[in-house]
C-alpha cells in the first residue's frame, strides 16, 4: 500500500470591484491510505499514480484570501457554514462534503473533478487525474511439470509483461507504449543472437504503420563491453526489420554492411567473457522524429566515460535520442496490433552484456479518442516457500511440494510502486503404497491377508516373496495368500499411478514343521499303543509333537501287523448227498477259536457269523459247493480265510445211479457250461447226448474216475445223457 498525499491548485482567474464576489483559489488534498505525509504534488504531470484496493481521502482546501476571516472585511466564506462542494469521480456524483472517501476498485485511469461554490454563487473548478496500476499479464509464468511424483522437484519459470489492458482518461495526455522488462544474458560468441516480444494491443484491426513518425521512440536499456560486436534491430508483426544499430562490420552477420564500433562501450559494462554478471544497464532510445543526433554507428565519438565497471571506459552517450540505422518509414504498411520483436546478436567473442529491457512508443494522435497509459515492471519475485529448494535468478525456482500440492506466489512491481501476484499450483501425483501389516511371523502352512485398500494407484504389482505374485486390479484390494514353505524373506506391494511408483515392504519370517519318517509292526492279536494312541490296523499313523521352533513337529510311522496264519479248518458230516433234505454240520477245526471272530460261506449263496465249534446248514439245490471260512483277531487287525472247493455234492433222484457195481454222480445240474461225470472206480464207458426229440446231439468216452464234458455248444433245454445204454439221467442246461 502506498502513502500518497495530492494537492492540487486552480485559481479563479476574474475580476471584480468592491462590490463585486470575492475570488478566491481551489485547492484539493488528497491522502492515500491515510498518509498525511510525502505528499506528491500533481503539477508537473497532470496525474498521480495508485493502486488497485487503495482508499483515497479527496480533501477540498480552498483559499479564501479575501473573506471576512483571513481581512475582517468582506463577506464570510467559511467551509462549515457557507460553502457547497460537487464531487464527480469517473462521472458519478458523490456527497456535498469537504472531504470524501473512494475505494479504488478498478484498474483503469479516471477523473476527479470538484467545483468550489461560495454563498454567492462564485466557483473553482479543480480536475485530478489518476491512474491505478493495471494487473500485468502473467502469462509467461510456465511450469515443467504440473502433475509430479512425491519427492520429486520441477522448475517454475515466472514472467510478466506490461501488456495489460490501457485505459484512457478523458482531458489525459499519458502516451501509449509497452515495455519489456527482464534481465537477460548476452551470451559472448559467433552468433549468438536474443529476441524479445513485445505484443500490442488496443488498434483497429485493419490500422498499420503511415510514417515514420507513428513510430515515437524505441528505447533499449543494455550493457555491452564490446559494442563492434552487435547487431540490433527491430521487427514488426508482419516479419519487416529495421536496423537500430548495425556495428559490425564484418561479414556474416545478420544484417549486410555495418559500421563498426570497434571497443567503444555501451552502458557501464563489466568487461569480462565469462558471464560475471550485469553492470549497470544504460537507456538508449531511437526515433526517425525526435532525434537529436544521427545513427549511432555514424557518431561514435559522442561517448561519456563509463565510470564504474568500465574502468573509465569509453561508452555510448545515452543522453541523446539517436536516429536509427534505418528510418522508421520501413515500417509503413506494418500493423500495429500483434508482435513487435526486438533482436540481439553477439558476433564475436571475448566480450558479453546484458539486455535490462527494452519498450516502444506510439504516437498519441494515432490512437482513437484520447490516449491511455501502461505500466511498466520495475521487479520480480517469488514469495518465501519453505519447499522453494533453489533460487534461478528472480523469476525461476526449483520446487519440492509436500502433501498433495504445493502453491506458489509470484509478485511483480510496476513503476506506481504496486504489487501484483498470482499463484501456481503444483500437485503431487497421487499415489500411496500401504500395506496394513508390519510383518508375518509363524509357522506354515499358514493363510496370510493383504490387506492394501489404503493405497492409492492405478495399478497394483504384490510380489508375495516366496516365487509368487499378484496382479491386481484397478481398486485396491484385500487379498490373502497361502505360505506352504518356510521363509525368510520380504513381500513388496508395487503401486503405480502414470509415470509415478510407490512401495510397501512387509518382512517374512516363518517355520515349517520337521517331519520324521519311523516305521514298526507287532504280530496279530492286540491293539499297538504308541505313545497313548492305540493302532488296530496297518499302514501310515501320523502323530504331532511341539517343537522348538514353536512349530509342530510332525512324526510318520509306517506300521504293520504281522500275520502268522490262523490254522483254519473244518470238516463236515457228510460230503455227498442223495436224497433231500441236505443237511450237514460242519466242525470249525481251527485252534484256539477264542481268539477269533468267524464268518461262514457256504457256497450257495449263505453267510453265517459264528464263533461255535460246530454250525449246521441245510443245502436246497442239487450241485457242487465250495465253502469257504474267513476270520479275524478280536480287535480286527489281520484276517485269514481257508476254502474247501467243490466239497459238498448234492444231486436228485435222477442224477444218481446204481448199475451192478458201479455209482455215478453227475453235477453240476443244471448246468450252463459243462457236466461231470464221477464215479468211485475208473471207466471205459461211452456215453450220449439226446435231445427232447431223442436226436443225438454227442457222445464219447469215459475216462478214469471223473470226466469233465463241455456242453458250451448246447442251446439251452433239457438232455438227457446214456451211459452203457442204461443209465439215462436228465441234463438241464441254462446258457
Amino acid at each position: 500500500m502506498k502513502y500518497i498525499l495530492l494537492s492540487f491548485i486552480l485559481c479563479a482567474c476574474k475580476y471584480f470591484s468592491a462590490q463585486t464576489l470575492q475570488p478566491f483559489t481551489g485547492h484539493m488534498e488528497a491522502y492515500v491510505g491515510g498518509a498525511l505525509q510525502n505528499a506528491i504534488n500533481p503539477i508537473d504531470t497532470g496525474f498521480v499514480d495508485v493502486c488497485l484496493g487503495d482508499t483515497i481521502v479527496y480533501v477540498a482546501t480552498p483559499d479564501f484570501y479575501n473573506s471576512l476571516e483571513n481581512t475582517g472585511s468582506g463577506y464570510s466564506q467559511d467551509v462549515n457554514l457557507n460553502i457547497d462542494f460537487s464531487w464527480t469521480i469517473g462521472g458519478d456524483a458523490y456527497p456535498n462534503n469537504d472531504t470524501i472517501f473512494y475505494v479504488v476498485n478498478s484498474a483503469i485511469g479516471f477523473m476527479v473533478d470538484l467545483t468550489v461554490t461560495d454563498q454567492f454563487g462564485e466557483s473553482a473548478e479543480l480536475m485530478s487525474k489518476i491512474r491505478v496500476g493495471i494487473p500485468p499479464n502473467f502469462s509467461g509464468i510456465s511450469v515443467s511439470q504440473d502433475l509430479i511424483c512425491a519427492g520429486s522437484t520441477t522448475q517454475i519459470s515466472g514472467g510478466a509483461n506490461g501488456e495489460g489492458s490501457a485505459f484512457t482518461i478523458p482531458g489525459g495526455s499519458f502516451g501509449s507504449s509497452q515495455y519489456f522488462e527482464g534481465l537477460t544474458y548476452l551470451p559472448d560468441g559467433s552468433g549468438a543472437q536474443y529476441e524479445a516480444p513485445i505484443t500490442i494491443e488496443g488498434f483497429s484491426a485493419s490500422e498499420t504503420v503511415t510514417s515514420a513518425g507513428d513510430l515515437t521512440q524505441v528505447c533499449v536499456t543494455i550493457e555491452h563491453s564490446y559494442s563492434g560486436d552487435l547487431e540490433i534491430w527491430l521487427q514488426c508483426p508482419n516479419g519487416t526489420t529495421v536496423p537500430l544499430v548495425n556495428a559490425y562490420g564484418g561479414g556474416n552477420g545478420a544484417i549486410p554492411g555495418g559500421n563498426s564500433g570497434g571497443g567503444i562501450y555501451l552502458g557501464d559494462p563489466i568487461d569480462d567473457a565469462g558471464g560475471a554478471g550485469p553492470g549497470e544497464g544504460w537507456e538508449y532510445c531511437f526515433s526517425s522524429v525526435l532525434n537529436d543526433i544521427g545513427p549511432m554507428t555514424q557518431n561514435w565519438g559522442n561517448t561519456i566515460p563509463a565510470p564504474n565497471y568500465g574502468n573509465g571506459g569509453q561508452s555510448v552517450n545515452p543522453n541523446n535520442i539517436y536516429a536509427p540505422d534505418n528510418s522508421f518509414s520501413g515500417f509503413i504498411g506494418c500493423p500495429f496490433n500483434g508482435e513487435w520483436t526486438l533482436f540481439v546478436q553477439d558476433n564475436l567473442g571475448i566480450d558479453d552484456g546484458y539486455i535490462f529491457g527494452w519498450g516502444i512508443d506510439f504516437d498519441e494522435s494515432i490512437i482513437g479518442g484520447e490516449p491511455g497509459y501502461q505500466n511498466t515492471l520495475d521487479s520480480a519475485w517469488w514469495s518465501p516457500n519453505p519447499t522453494i529448494v533453489s533460487n534461478l535468478g528472480d523469476t525461476a525456482i526449483i520446487v519440492a511440494p509436500e502433501g498433495s500440492s504445493g502453491s506458489y506466489t509470484f509478485n511483480v512491481a510496476d513503476d506506481f510502486g504496486c504489487i501484483h501476484s498470482t499463484s501456481v499450483t503444483v500437485t503431487m501425483n497421487p499415489i500411496n503404497a500401504a500395506i496394513d501389516l508390519e510383518s508375518i511371523e509363524g509357522c506354515v502352512p499358514m493363510v496370510v491377508a493383504f490387506d492394501y485398500s489404503e493405497s492409492v494407484g492405478d495399478s497394483f504389482y504384490l510380489d508375495f516373496g516366496d516365487g509368487t505374485y499378484y496382479t491386481g486390479s484397478s481398486e485396491a484390494e484385500n487379498i490373502s495368500h497361502f505360505y506352504s514353505d518356510a521363509i525368510d524373506a520380504t513381500a513388496i506391494l508395487y503401486v503405480s499411478n502414470g509415470d509415478c511408483s510407490d512401495t510397501a515392504f512387509v518382512s517374512i519370517n516363518t517355520n515349517a514343521p520337521t517331519t520324521n519318517y519311523i516305521s514298526d509292526s507287532a504280530f496279530c492279536g492286540e491293539a499297538y499303543d504308541w505313545n497313548g494312541q492305540l493302532i488296530y490296523d496297518s499302514g501310515v499313523h501320523t502323530q504331532i509333537f511341539e517343537a522348538n521352533n514353536g512349530c509342530d513337529s510332525v512324526v510318520v510311522m509306517d506300521f504293520a501287523f504281522i500275520n502268522n496264519g490262523f490254522d483254519l479248518g473244518f470238516s463236515a458230516n457228510q460230503q455227498l448227498f442223495t436224497e433231500p433234505p441236505y443237511a450237514v454240520q460242519f466242525t470249525n477245526t481251527t485252534p484256539d477259536l477264542e481268539n477269533y471272530n468267524f464268518t461262514w460261506n457256504f457256497g450257495d449263496g449263505t453267510i453265517l457269523q459264528s464263533n461255535n465249534l460246530n454250525v449246521f446248514h441245510e443245502y436246497t439245490s442239487s450241485g457242487s459247493f465250495s465253502v469257504s471260512l474267513f476270520a479275524t483277531d478280536l480287535i480286527g487287525s489281520c484276517s485269514d480265510s481257508f476254502v474247501e472247493t467243490d466239497y459238498i455234492f448234492t444231486t436228485g433222484e435222477s442224477s444218481v445211479h446204481e448199475e451192478g457195481l458201479y455209482f455215478y454222480h453227475l453235477y453240476p445240474n443244471p448246468t450252463s457250461k459243462k457236466i461231470i461225470i464221477q464215479t468211485e472206480t475208473s471207466l471205459q464207458n461211452e456215453f450220449v447226448i439226446h435231445d427232447q426229440q431223442g436226436r443225438e446231439i454227442m457222445k464219447g468216452a469215459l475216462k478214469g474216475k471223473q470226466t469233465e464234458i463241455s456242453l458250451e455248444n448246447l442251446k439251452s433245454g433239457t438232455y438227457t445223457i446214456q451211459i452203457e445204454g442204461k443209465f439215462k439221467p436228465r441234463i438241464v442246461v441254462k446258457q
